[in-house]
Protein backbone atom coordinates (compact mmCIF):
# COMPACT_ATOMS: atom_id res chain seq x y z
CA UNK A 1 0.00 0.00 0.00
CA UNK A 2 1.57 3.41 -0.87
CA UNK A 3 2.35 5.52 1.91
CA UNK A 4 -0.95 7.65 3.31
CA UNK A 5 -0.54 11.61 2.95
CA UNK A 6 -2.46 14.46 4.78
CA UNK A 7 -5.30 15.07 2.04
CA UNK A 8 -5.86 18.89 1.42
CA UNK A 9 -3.21 20.07 4.28
CA UNK A 10 -1.95 23.46 4.91
CA UNK A 11 -0.53 23.80 0.84
CA UNK A 12 -4.08 23.68 -0.08
CA UNK A 13 -4.90 26.94 1.29
CA UNK A 14 -6.74 29.53 -1.31
CA UNK A 15 -3.70 31.56 -1.83
CA UNK A 16 -4.87 35.59 -3.08
CA UNK A 17 -3.24 36.16 -6.22
CA UNK A 18 -3.15 32.37 -6.62
CA UNK A 19 -5.41 31.35 -10.13
CA UNK A 20 -5.24 27.81 -9.74
CA UNK A 21 -6.31 27.86 -6.12
CA UNK A 22 -9.03 30.39 -7.17
CA UNK A 23 -11.16 29.26 -9.94
CA UNK A 24 -13.88 27.99 -9.96
CA UNK A 25 -15.02 24.78 -12.55
CA UNK A 26 -15.85 26.08 -15.78
CA UNK A 27 -16.34 22.94 -17.88
CA UNK A 28 -18.64 25.56 -20.81
CA UNK A 29 -15.22 26.99 -21.27
CA UNK A 30 -13.39 23.78 -21.25
CA UNK A 31 -12.20 22.83 -24.49
CA UNK A 32 -9.48 19.75 -25.05
CA UNK A 33 -6.43 20.12 -24.36
CA UNK A 34 -4.08 19.56 -26.88
CA UNK A 35 -0.43 18.92 -27.08
CA UNK A 36 -0.20 17.76 -23.52
CA UNK A 37 1.94 14.26 -24.28
CA UNK A 38 1.04 11.61 -21.90
CA UNK A 39 3.70 9.07 -20.40
CA UNK A 40 4.14 6.53 -22.50
CA UNK A 41 3.98 4.24 -19.60
CA UNK A 42 0.03 5.05 -18.91
CA UNK A 43 -1.17 2.22 -21.04
CA UNK A 44 0.34 0.02 -19.03
CA UNK A 45 -1.08 1.86 -16.18
CA UNK A 46 -4.53 1.36 -18.05
CA UNK A 47 -4.73 -2.35 -17.40
CA UNK A 48 -4.83 -1.85 -13.53
CA UNK A 49 -8.23 -0.45 -13.95
CA UNK A 50 -9.43 -3.38 -14.25
CA UNK A 51 -10.35 -7.09 -13.09
CA UNK A 52 -8.17 -9.83 -14.60
CA UNK A 53 -11.42 -11.60 -15.49
CA UNK A 54 -12.76 -8.19 -17.81
CA UNK A 55 -10.13 -9.04 -21.02
CA UNK A 56 -12.61 -7.29 -23.24
CA UNK A 57 -13.59 -4.02 -21.74
CA UNK A 58 -9.42 -4.24 -20.75
CA UNK A 59 -8.50 -4.00 -24.45
CA UNK A 60 -10.86 -1.49 -25.36
CA UNK A 61 -9.66 0.66 -22.61
CA UNK A 62 -6.53 0.28 -23.67
CA UNK A 63 -7.60 1.59 -27.33
CA UNK A 64 -9.07 4.31 -26.12
CA UNK A 65 -6.17 5.44 -24.15
CA UNK A 66 -4.35 5.25 -27.39
CA UNK A 67 -7.09 7.35 -28.91
CA UNK A 68 -6.92 9.91 -26.37
CA UNK A 69 -3.04 10.32 -26.64
CA UNK A 70 -2.95 10.60 -30.25
CA UNK A 71 -6.20 13.08 -29.78
CA UNK A 72 -3.63 14.81 -27.01
CA UNK A 73 -0.58 15.01 -29.34
CA UNK A 74 -2.79 16.65 -32.34
CA UNK A 75 -2.52 20.53 -32.70
CA UNK A 76 -6.10 21.92 -33.01
CA UNK A 77 -6.52 23.13 -36.79
CA UNK A 78 -6.33 26.96 -36.48
CA UNK A 79 -7.75 28.14 -40.22
CA UNK A 80 -11.10 26.41 -40.38
CA UNK A 81 -10.94 27.16 -43.98
CA UNK A 82 -8.57 24.90 -44.68
CA UNK A 83 -10.31 21.74 -45.64
CA UNK A 84 -7.27 19.56 -44.75
CA UNK A 85 -7.72 20.96 -41.21
CA UNK A 86 -11.24 20.69 -40.85
CA UNK A 87 -10.76 16.90 -41.86
CA UNK A 88 -8.36 16.54 -39.00
CA UNK A 89 -10.66 18.31 -36.71
CA UNK A 90 -13.47 15.89 -37.60
CA UNK A 91 -10.57 12.68 -36.83
CA UNK A 92 -10.20 14.45 -33.92
CA UNK A 93 -13.51 14.69 -33.00
CA UNK A 94 -14.55 10.70 -33.59
CA UNK A 95 -11.37 9.95 -31.53
CA UNK A 96 -12.71 11.98 -28.62
CA UNK A 97 -16.39 9.92 -28.77
CA UNK A 98 -14.60 7.22 -28.86
CA UNK A 99 -12.75 7.83 -25.77
CA UNK A 100 -16.51 8.61 -24.23
CA UNK A 101 -17.76 5.24 -25.56
CA UNK A 102 -14.97 3.03 -23.94
CA UNK A 103 -15.97 4.88 -20.46
CA UNK A 104 -19.33 3.39 -21.02
CA UNK A 105 -18.01 0.31 -21.57
CA UNK A 106 -16.24 0.76 -18.37
CA UNK A 107 -19.50 2.36 -16.53
CA UNK A 108 -21.87 -0.92 -17.65
CA UNK A 109 -19.31 -2.92 -15.51
CA UNK A 110 -19.17 -0.51 -12.32
CA UNK A 111 -22.79 0.49 -11.86
CA UNK A 112 -26.04 -1.35 -10.24
CA UNK A 113 -28.11 -3.16 -12.01
CA UNK A 114 -31.10 0.35 -12.27
CA UNK A 115 -28.16 2.31 -13.63
CA UNK A 116 -27.05 -0.44 -16.78
CA UNK A 117 -30.58 0.26 -19.00
CA UNK A 118 -29.37 3.68 -19.24
CA UNK A 119 -25.83 2.81 -19.98
CA UNK A 120 -26.91 0.60 -22.81
CA UNK A 121 -29.41 3.39 -24.21
CA UNK A 122 -26.65 5.97 -24.11
CA UNK A 123 -24.37 3.83 -25.99
CA UNK A 124 -27.12 4.03 -29.05
CA UNK A 125 -27.46 8.20 -28.85
CA UNK A 126 -23.66 8.12 -28.63
CA UNK A 127 -23.35 6.27 -31.91
CA UNK A 128 -25.47 9.14 -33.34
CA UNK A 129 -23.34 11.77 -31.97
CA UNK A 130 -20.16 10.17 -33.43
CA UNK A 131 -21.55 10.40 -36.75
CA UNK A 132 -22.43 14.20 -36.67
CA UNK A 133 -20.31 15.52 -39.40
CA UNK A 134 -21.07 19.31 -38.27
CA UNK A 135 -19.29 22.83 -37.67
CA UNK A 136 -22.33 24.57 -35.64
CA UNK A 137 -20.52 25.57 -32.61
CA UNK A 138 -23.20 23.89 -30.26
CA UNK A 139 -22.63 20.34 -31.79
CA UNK A 140 -18.76 21.21 -31.16
CA UNK A 141 -19.32 22.17 -27.30
CA UNK A 142 -21.40 19.09 -27.47
CA UNK A 143 -18.82 16.24 -28.31
CA UNK A 144 -15.99 18.45 -26.18
CA UNK A 145 -18.13 17.91 -23.13
CA UNK A 146 -18.72 14.10 -23.71
CA UNK A 147 -15.44 13.88 -23.99
CA UNK A 148 -14.64 15.41 -20.64
CA UNK A 149 -17.72 13.51 -19.03
CA UNK A 150 -15.80 9.62 -20.12
CA UNK A 151 -12.77 11.43 -19.02
CA UNK A 152 -13.92 12.13 -15.61
CA UNK A 153 -15.69 8.75 -15.36
CA UNK A 154 -12.21 6.99 -16.15
CA UNK A 155 -10.21 9.26 -13.95
CA UNK A 156 -12.58 8.34 -10.96
CA UNK A 157 -11.47 4.58 -11.45
CA UNK A 158 -7.86 5.14 -12.66
CA UNK A 159 -5.87 3.30 -9.93
CA UNK A 160 -8.67 1.18 -7.88
CA UNK A 161 -9.77 -2.05 -7.45
CA UNK A 162 -12.86 -2.12 -9.06
CA UNK A 163 -13.75 -4.82 -7.11
CA UNK A 164 -13.87 -2.92 -3.92
CA UNK A 165 -14.92 0.44 -5.47
CA UNK A 166 -17.58 1.82 -2.77
CA UNK A 167 -21.25 1.62 -3.31
CA UNK A 168 -21.14 5.54 -3.44
CA UNK A 169 -19.30 5.91 -6.01
CA UNK A 170 -20.75 3.38 -8.20
CA UNK A 171 -23.58 5.53 -7.59
CA UNK A 172 -22.61 8.88 -8.35
CA UNK A 173 -20.94 7.22 -11.86
CA UNK A 174 -24.60 5.39 -12.07
CA UNK A 175 -26.28 8.48 -11.83
CA UNK A 176 -23.87 11.00 -13.77
CA UNK A 177 -25.11 8.27 -16.94
CA UNK A 178 -28.73 8.44 -16.22
CA UNK A 179 -28.76 12.33 -16.45
CA UNK A 180 -26.25 12.00 -19.42
CA UNK A 181 -28.94 9.91 -20.89
CA UNK A 182 -31.55 11.56 -20.20
CA UNK A 183 -29.99 15.02 -21.69
CA UNK A 184 -28.46 13.28 -24.68
CA UNK A 185 -32.18 11.91 -25.66
CA UNK A 186 -34.11 15.14 -25.21
CA UNK A 187 -31.71 16.34 -27.72
CA UNK A 188 -32.54 13.88 -30.22
CA UNK A 189 -35.52 13.41 -32.52
CA UNK A 190 -37.57 10.22 -32.47
CA UNK A 191 -38.67 8.51 -35.82
CA UNK A 192 -40.64 5.48 -36.12
CA UNK A 193 -40.24 3.32 -38.75
CA UNK A 194 -40.82 -0.19 -37.41
CA UNK A 195 -37.14 0.89 -34.69
CA UNK A 196 -36.56 3.44 -33.13
CA UNK A 197 -33.68 6.13 -34.86
CA UNK A 198 -32.71 8.69 -33.30
CA UNK A 199 -31.33 11.79 -35.19
CA UNK A 200 -29.24 14.94 -33.81
CA UNK A 201 -31.40 17.90 -33.60
CA UNK A 202 -27.85 19.88 -35.06
CA UNK A 203 -30.29 22.66 -36.37
CA UNK A 204 -31.81 23.36 -33.14
CA UNK A 205 -29.66 26.13 -31.50
CA UNK A 206 -31.87 25.87 -28.53
CA UNK A 207 -32.12 22.53 -27.98
CA UNK A 208 -28.35 22.01 -28.13
CA UNK A 209 -27.83 24.86 -25.90
CA UNK A 210 -29.82 23.37 -23.58
CA UNK A 211 -28.39 19.76 -23.60
CA UNK A 212 -24.99 21.55 -23.17
CA UNK A 213 -25.95 23.45 -20.12
CA UNK A 214 -27.63 20.41 -18.44
CA UNK A 215 -24.25 18.50 -19.31
CA UNK A 216 -22.35 21.55 -17.81
CA UNK A 217 -24.12 21.38 -14.62
CA UNK A 218 -23.93 17.02 -14.22
CA UNK A 219 -20.36 17.50 -14.55
CA UNK A 220 -20.06 20.34 -12.21
CA UNK A 221 -22.32 18.06 -9.54
CA UNK A 222 -19.82 14.74 -10.43
CA UNK A 223 -16.50 16.98 -10.04
CA UNK A 224 -18.29 18.24 -6.80
CA UNK A 225 -19.48 15.34 -5.33
CA UNK A 226 -15.99 13.23 -5.97
CA UNK A 227 -13.63 15.67 -5.15
CA UNK A 228 -15.30 16.55 -1.54
CA UNK A 229 -15.64 12.63 -1.29
CA UNK A 230 -11.63 12.48 -2.63
CA UNK A 231 -12.13 10.00 -5.47
CA UNK A 232 -11.45 12.12 -8.02
CA UNK A 233 -8.57 13.84 -9.01
CA UNK A 234 -9.73 17.16 -10.55
CA UNK A 235 -6.34 18.81 -11.57
CA UNK A 236 -6.03 15.67 -14.01
CA UNK A 237 -9.38 16.33 -15.35
CA UNK A 238 -8.71 19.83 -16.29
CA UNK A 239 -5.16 19.06 -17.52
CA UNK A 240 -7.18 18.24 -20.59
CA UNK A 241 -8.39 21.70 -20.71
CA UNK A 242 -6.37 23.33 -23.97
CA UNK A 243 -8.07 27.11 -22.40
CA UNK A 244 -7.77 26.40 -18.35
CA UNK A 245 -4.87 29.05 -18.29
CA UNK A 246 -6.76 31.58 -20.11
CA UNK A 247 -10.11 31.47 -18.21
CA UNK A 248 -8.33 31.22 -15.38
CA UNK A 249 -6.44 34.98 -15.58
CA UNK A 250 -10.08 35.92 -17.13
CA UNK A 251 -10.80 35.13 -13.63
CA UNK A 252 -7.92 36.18 -11.67
CA UNK A 253 -7.83 39.32 -13.78
CA UNK A 254 -11.02 40.81 -11.89
CA UNK A 255 -8.33 43.08 -9.81
CA UNK A 256 -9.51 46.19 -8.66
CA UNK A 257 -8.48 48.88 -6.89
CA UNK A 258 -9.59 47.71 -4.03
CA UNK A 259 -7.33 49.94 -1.60
CA UNK A 260 -10.44 52.33 -0.01
CA UNK A 261 -12.55 48.44 -0.19
CA UNK A 262 -10.06 47.08 2.36
CA UNK A 263 -9.58 49.75 4.14
CA UNK A 264 -12.85 50.25 4.77
CA UNK A 265 -13.48 46.55 5.36
CA UNK A 266 -10.80 46.41 7.55
CA UNK A 267 -13.36 47.98 10.37
CA UNK A 268 -14.94 44.55 10.98
CA UNK A 269 -13.89 43.54 14.19
CA UNK A 270 -13.51 40.14 12.65
CA UNK A 271 -12.03 37.01 14.45
CA UNK A 272 -8.53 36.06 12.06
CA UNK A 273 -8.29 32.86 14.03
CA UNK A 274 -11.78 31.50 13.33
CA UNK A 275 -10.67 30.95 9.75
CA UNK A 276 -10.19 27.25 8.70
CA UNK A 277 -6.62 27.90 7.25
CA UNK A 278 -5.75 30.35 10.53
CA UNK A 279 -2.72 29.04 12.54
CA UNK A 280 -4.40 28.48 15.83
CA UNK A 281 -6.83 26.52 13.43
CA UNK A 282 -4.07 24.69 11.43
CA UNK A 283 -2.24 23.55 14.98
CA UNK A 284 -5.22 21.84 16.20
CA UNK A 285 -6.69 20.24 13.62
CA UNK A 286 -5.55 17.66 11.27
CA UNK A 287 -7.20 16.87 7.88
CA UNK A 288 -8.72 13.38 7.40
CA UNK A 289 -6.02 10.98 6.25
CA UNK A 290 -6.30 9.90 2.54
CA UNK A 291 -8.62 7.05 2.33
CA UNK A 292 -10.84 7.35 5.52
CA UNK A 293 -14.22 8.92 6.23
CA UNK A 294 -14.88 8.48 2.33
CA UNK A 295 -18.70 7.34 2.90
CA UNK A 296 -19.41 10.12 4.92
CA UNK A 297 -17.35 12.13 2.61
CA UNK A 298 -19.69 11.17 -0.47
CA UNK A 299 -22.72 12.08 1.22
CA UNK A 300 -21.10 15.78 2.51
CA UNK A 301 -20.00 16.09 -1.53
CA UNK A 302 -23.96 14.69 -2.69
CA UNK A 303 -25.24 17.25 -0.87
CA UNK A 304 -23.31 20.00 -1.73
CA UNK A 305 -23.19 19.27 -5.31
CA UNK A 306 -27.22 19.19 -5.29
CA UNK A 307 -29.73 21.62 -6.85
CA UNK A 308 -30.45 24.62 -4.23
CA UNK A 309 -34.04 24.31 -5.99
CA UNK A 310 -34.09 20.56 -4.85
CA UNK A 311 -36.66 20.82 -1.39
CA UNK A 312 -35.41 17.29 -0.96
CA UNK A 313 -32.03 18.82 -0.45
CA UNK A 314 -31.78 21.15 2.74
CA UNK A 315 -29.53 23.84 2.42
CA UNK A 316 -28.36 23.37 5.89
CA UNK A 317 -26.11 20.19 7.03
CA UNK A 318 -25.06 19.25 10.31
CA UNK A 319 -22.89 16.46 11.81
CA UNK A 320 -23.38 16.04 14.99
CA UNK A 321 -21.72 13.47 17.37
CA UNK A 322 -20.06 13.28 20.88
CA UNK A 323 -16.70 14.11 21.67
CA UNK A 324 -13.54 13.19 19.69
CA UNK A 325 -15.38 11.11 17.34
CA UNK A 326 -14.03 13.48 14.22
CA UNK A 327 -16.50 15.98 13.52
CA UNK A 328 -13.85 18.72 13.25
CA UNK A 329 -11.56 16.81 11.28
CA UNK A 330 -14.63 16.56 8.77
CA UNK A 331 -15.08 19.94 9.27
CA UNK A 332 -11.64 20.51 7.70
CA UNK A 333 -11.54 18.19 5.32
CA UNK A 334 -14.70 19.79 3.70
CA UNK A 335 -13.55 23.67 4.04
CA UNK A 336 -10.19 22.73 2.23
CA UNK A 337 -11.52 20.91 -0.43
CA UNK A 338 -14.52 23.38 -1.09
CA UNK A 339 -11.67 25.61 -1.16
CA UNK A 340 -9.67 24.09 -3.53
CA UNK A 341 -12.60 24.70 -6.40
CA UNK A 342 -13.47 28.20 -5.19
CA UNK A 343 -16.81 26.80 -3.58
CA UNK A 344 -16.04 28.48 -0.24
CA UNK A 345 -16.84 31.87 0.82
CA UNK A 346 -16.64 32.07 4.78
CA UNK A 347 -15.58 29.61 7.83
CA UNK A 348 -15.85 30.01 11.47
CA UNK A 349 -14.01 27.57 13.90
CA UNK A 350 -15.06 27.98 17.29
CA UNK A 351 -12.93 27.03 19.99
CA UNK A 352 -13.88 27.18 24.32
CA UNK A 353 -10.09 27.59 24.63
CA UNK A 354 -9.97 31.51 22.74
CA UNK A 355 -11.88 34.02 23.55
CA UNK A 356 -13.11 35.90 20.56
CA UNK A 357 -14.13 32.33 19.17
CA UNK A 358 -16.48 31.02 21.82
CA UNK A 359 -18.35 34.61 21.77
CA UNK A 360 -20.94 35.08 19.23
CA UNK A 361 -19.55 38.64 19.17
CA UNK A 362 -17.34 38.69 16.34
CA UNK A 363 -19.41 35.94 14.13
CA UNK A 364 -21.21 38.22 11.51
CA UNK A 365 -18.05 40.76 10.94
CA UNK A 366 -15.87 37.39 10.16
CA UNK A 367 -18.15 36.42 7.54
CA UNK A 368 -18.42 39.28 5.91
CA UNK A 369 -14.95 40.38 6.49
CA UNK A 370 -14.24 36.65 4.58
CA UNK A 371 -16.86 36.74 2.14
CA UNK A 372 -15.61 40.78 1.01
CA UNK A 373 -12.48 39.14 0.24
CA UNK A 374 -13.61 35.86 -1.38
CA UNK A 375 -14.81 37.96 -4.18
CA UNK A 376 -14.04 41.90 -5.31
CA UNK A 377 -17.47 42.59 -6.07
CA UNK A 378 -18.50 41.08 -2.57
CA UNK A 379 -16.44 43.57 -0.81
CA UNK A 380 -17.17 46.42 -2.70
CA UNK A 381 -20.92 45.77 -1.92
CA UNK A 382 -20.37 45.43 1.84
CA UNK A 383 -17.79 48.17 2.20
CA UNK A 384 -20.45 50.45 0.13
CA UNK A 385 -23.09 48.78 3.03
CA UNK A 386 -20.44 50.00 6.03
CA UNK A 387 -19.86 53.33 4.57
CA UNK A 388 -23.82 54.24 4.12
CA UNK A 389 -24.43 52.56 7.71
CA UNK A 390 -21.30 52.65 9.75
CA UNK A 391 -23.63 52.14 13.02
CA UNK A 392 -24.69 48.75 11.25
CA UNK A 393 -21.29 47.33 12.85
CA UNK A 394 -22.54 47.51 16.33
CA UNK A 395 -26.30 46.15 15.95
CA UNK A 396 -27.55 42.72 17.34
CA UNK A 397 -26.56 40.05 15.62
CA UNK A 398 -29.58 39.34 13.24
CA UNK A 399 -29.37 43.48 12.12
CA UNK A 400 -25.54 43.09 11.69
CA UNK A 401 -26.10 40.18 9.55
CA UNK A 402 -29.28 41.88 7.36
CA UNK A 403 -26.97 45.30 6.95
CA UNK A 404 -23.93 43.82 6.31
CA UNK A 405 -24.28 40.26 4.33
CA UNK A 406 -27.87 40.03 3.57
CA UNK A 407 -28.90 42.97 1.99
CA UNK A 408 -25.80 43.76 -0.07
CA UNK A 409 -24.63 40.52 -1.13
CA UNK A 410 -28.13 39.09 -2.29
CA UNK A 411 -28.72 40.62 -5.29
CA UNK A 412 -24.95 39.16 -6.23
CA UNK A 413 -25.35 35.98 -5.16
CA UNK A 414 -28.16 35.33 -7.24
CA UNK A 415 -26.27 35.41 -9.92
CA UNK A 416 -23.96 32.55 -8.86
CA UNK A 417 -24.71 29.41 -11.11
CA UNK A 418 -22.96 27.13 -8.23
CA UNK A 419 -23.61 27.21 -4.35
CA UNK A 420 -21.37 28.93 -2.28
CA UNK A 421 -20.41 27.24 1.18
CA UNK A 422 -20.16 27.87 4.92
CA UNK A 423 -18.27 26.05 6.78
CA UNK A 424 -19.19 26.32 10.86
CA UNK A 425 -16.84 23.95 13.26
CA UNK A 426 -17.70 23.05 17.24
CA UNK A 427 -21.07 25.28 17.76
CA UNK A 428 -21.11 23.49 21.05
CA UNK A 429 -18.06 25.20 22.41
CA UNK A 430 -19.26 28.60 21.96
CA UNK A 431 -21.26 29.95 24.62
CA UNK A 432 -24.40 28.37 25.35
CA UNK A 433 -26.79 31.52 25.44
CA UNK A 434 -24.16 32.40 21.94
CA UNK A 435 -24.52 29.54 20.72
CA UNK A 436 -28.25 29.73 20.45
CA UNK A 437 -28.40 32.74 19.19
CA UNK A 438 -25.91 31.68 16.28
CA UNK A 439 -27.81 28.50 15.57
CA UNK A 440 -31.23 30.29 14.90
CA UNK A 441 -29.07 33.12 12.89
CA UNK A 442 -27.99 30.26 10.44
CA UNK A 443 -31.56 28.47 10.17
CA UNK A 444 -33.46 31.77 9.85
CA UNK A 445 -31.29 33.98 7.47
CA UNK A 446 -27.89 32.46 5.99
CA UNK A 447 -29.44 29.87 5.01
CA UNK A 448 -32.25 32.00 3.21
CA UNK A 449 -28.71 33.53 1.10
CA UNK A 450 -29.94 32.84 -2.62
CA UNK A 451 -26.92 30.07 -3.83
CA UNK A 452 -25.20 29.37 -0.41
CA UNK A 453 -25.21 26.38 1.45
CA UNK A 454 -23.73 25.72 5.18
CA UNK A 455 -21.69 22.63 7.19
CA UNK A 456 -22.09 22.77 10.93
CA UNK A 457 -20.80 20.58 13.11
CA UNK A 458 -21.68 20.18 16.95
CA UNK A 459 -22.10 18.37 19.77
CA UNK A 460 -25.59 17.15 20.57
CA UNK A 461 -26.16 19.35 23.41
CA UNK A 462 -29.65 19.30 24.21
CA UNK A 463 -30.42 23.14 23.36
CA UNK A 464 -28.93 22.89 20.25
CA UNK A 465 -30.25 19.68 19.06
CA UNK A 466 -33.81 20.78 19.29
CA UNK A 467 -33.43 23.49 17.45
CA UNK A 468 -31.98 22.04 14.80
CA UNK A 469 -33.66 18.68 14.74
CA UNK A 470 -37.23 20.80 14.77
CA UNK A 471 -36.44 22.46 11.23
CA UNK A 472 -37.08 21.55 8.14
CA UNK A 473 -34.17 23.34 6.86
CA UNK A 474 -31.59 20.83 8.07
CA UNK A 475 -30.79 17.42 6.78
CA UNK A 476 -28.79 15.98 9.95
CA UNK A 477 -26.25 13.38 10.01
CA UNK A 478 -24.99 11.81 13.50
CA UNK A 479 -21.71 10.40 13.35
CA UNK A 480 -21.81 8.10 16.33
CA UNK A 481 -24.41 6.35 14.34
CA UNK A 482 -22.26 5.29 11.20
CA UNK A 483 -21.42 1.36 11.16
CA UNK A 484 -18.65 0.62 13.40
CA UNK A 485 -17.07 -1.67 11.00
CA UNK A 486 -16.28 1.76 8.51
CA UNK A 487 -15.04 3.05 11.45
CA UNK A 488 -12.45 0.85 12.48
CA UNK A 489 -11.63 0.41 8.89
CA UNK A 490 -10.67 4.23 8.69
CA UNK A 491 -9.06 3.82 12.36
CA UNK A 492 -7.00 1.22 11.10
CA UNK A 493 -5.53 2.99 7.89
CA UNK A 494 -4.58 5.76 10.42
CA UNK A 495 -2.81 3.28 12.82
CA UNK A 496 -1.24 1.33 10.39
CA UNK A 497 0.25 4.55 8.88
CA UNK A 498 1.55 6.57 12.42
CA UNK A 499 2.78 3.52 13.90
CA UNK A 500 4.58 2.37 10.50
CA UNK A 501 8.47 1.78 11.00
CA UNK A 502 9.28 5.53 8.87
CA UNK A 503 7.05 7.30 11.77
CA UNK A 504 8.36 5.91 14.59
CA UNK A 505 11.92 6.01 13.45
CA UNK A 506 10.83 10.07 13.55
CA UNK A 507 9.61 10.44 16.40
CA UNK A 508 12.48 8.65 17.84
CA UNK A 509 15.15 9.60 16.12
CA UNK A 510 18.59 7.75 17.20
CA UNK A 511 16.92 5.89 20.00
CA UNK A 512 14.46 3.84 17.92
CA UNK A 513 15.30 0.20 17.87
CA UNK A 514 14.57 -1.02 14.45
CA UNK A 515 14.06 -4.43 16.28
CA UNK A 516 10.60 -3.66 17.47
CA UNK A 517 7.85 -3.02 15.74
CA UNK A 518 4.33 -3.47 16.25
CA UNK A 519 2.67 -6.69 14.77
CA UNK A 520 -0.65 -6.51 12.73
CA UNK A 521 -2.45 -8.07 15.15
CA UNK A 522 -1.43 -5.14 18.24
CA UNK A 523 -2.43 -2.55 15.56
CA UNK A 524 -5.71 -4.12 14.94
CA UNK A 525 -5.94 -4.36 18.53
CA UNK A 526 -5.66 -0.97 19.08
CA UNK A 527 -8.15 0.30 16.51
CA UNK A 528 -10.89 -1.62 17.95
CA UNK A 529 -10.14 -0.74 21.07
CA UNK A 530 -10.71 2.79 19.60
CA UNK A 531 -14.28 1.96 18.41
CA UNK A 532 -15.43 4.88 16.95
CA UNK A 533 -13.19 7.61 18.96
CA UNK A 534 -10.61 8.85 16.42
CA UNK A 535 -9.40 11.00 19.30
CA UNK A 536 -8.58 7.67 21.19
CA UNK A 537 -6.61 6.35 18.47
CA UNK A 538 -4.87 9.73 18.24
CA UNK A 539 -3.88 9.93 21.48
CA UNK A 540 -3.46 6.44 22.01
CA UNK A 541 -0.72 7.11 19.38
CA UNK A 542 1.05 9.82 21.12
CA UNK A 543 1.20 8.24 24.31
CA UNK A 544 3.08 5.35 22.77
CA UNK A 545 5.53 7.33 21.03
CA UNK A 546 6.10 9.40 24.05
CA UNK A 547 10.20 10.36 23.98
CA UNK A 548 10.35 10.88 27.81
CA UNK A 549 9.37 7.21 28.27
CA UNK A 550 11.16 5.85 24.96
CA UNK A 551 9.19 2.63 25.17
CA UNK A 552 6.96 2.02 22.93
CA UNK A 553 6.34 -1.56 23.18
CA UNK A 554 5.93 -1.43 26.99
CA UNK A 555 3.37 2.41 26.31
CA UNK A 556 1.93 -0.22 23.62
CA UNK A 557 1.33 -3.04 26.09
CA UNK A 558 -0.52 -1.28 29.05
CA UNK A 559 -3.10 0.40 26.26
CA UNK A 560 -3.89 -3.18 25.16
CA UNK A 561 -4.68 -4.11 28.97
CA UNK A 562 -7.08 -1.55 28.95
CA UNK A 563 -10.32 -3.07 30.37
CA UNK A 564 -12.94 -0.70 30.76
CA UNK A 565 -15.94 -0.96 32.94
CA UNK A 566 -18.44 -0.61 30.22
CA UNK A 567 -18.60 -1.05 26.47
CA UNK A 568 -19.41 2.66 25.72
CA UNK A 569 -17.25 4.86 23.60
CA UNK A 570 -16.61 7.63 27.20
CA UNK A 571 -15.77 5.10 28.83
CA UNK A 572 -13.32 3.31 26.42
CA UNK A 573 -11.95 6.75 26.75
CA UNK A 574 -11.86 7.74 30.63
CA UNK A 575 -9.79 3.64 30.37
CA UNK A 576 -7.33 5.61 28.07
CA UNK A 577 -7.24 8.99 29.70
CA UNK A 578 -6.90 7.13 33.49
CA UNK A 579 -3.75 4.93 31.58
CA UNK A 580 -2.02 8.00 30.35
CA UNK A 581 -1.91 9.67 33.67
CA UNK A 582 -0.89 6.58 35.71
CA UNK A 583 2.28 6.75 33.65
CA UNK A 584 3.13 10.60 33.69
CA UNK A 585 6.13 9.83 35.53
CA UNK A 586 7.71 6.05 34.21
CA UNK A 587 8.08 3.95 37.92
CA UNK A 588 11.87 2.75 36.71
CA UNK A 589 14.97 5.52 36.10
CA UNK A 590 12.47 8.39 37.52
CA UNK A 591 16.14 10.15 38.00
CA UNK A 592 16.81 9.78 34.76
CA UNK A 593 13.75 10.80 33.09
CA UNK A 594 13.90 14.07 35.50
CA UNK A 595 16.71 14.87 34.51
Amino acid sequence: MAELTYSGGEDNRVVPNNPERNTPISSRAATLGVGDSQPPSRGSRVIAWFDKGKAKVERKMQKAEKRVKLLLDRSTPKNEGDSEQAASSSKVRTIAMGAFKTALDLAVTLVPDPFKGPVEALRKVVDVIEKVDSNEEEVEILKRNCNLLGLSIMNAVKGKDTQFLSEDLRNSIGRLVMGIQDTLEAANKEKSTGFVVYVLVENDVEVLKNANKKLDELLQCFWIENHIAGTIVLSQVLATVQDQARWMQSLSALTLDKHLENSTLDRLKQVPSAAYDSQAVVAKILPCFEGTRCTLLAKVGHWMSGSIADSNNPLLYVLDGIAGIGKSTVAITVAQRAADINFLGATFFFSRDEEDQKKSLGFVHTIAYQLGHYDPTYGTAIASAITGNPQALDKILAQQFSLLIAGPLCPLLKQRETPLVLVFDALDECLESDALVILNLIITSVCQLPNVKVFLTTRPELGLRSKYMGTQHANVFHLQEIEELIVEKDISLYVDYALSPSKVQEAFGDSYDPCWQPTAGDKAKLAKLSGKLFIFASTAVKFILDKQHLDPEGQLASLLDIQPNKATPISKLGGLYLCVLESAKPAENAEQWLS
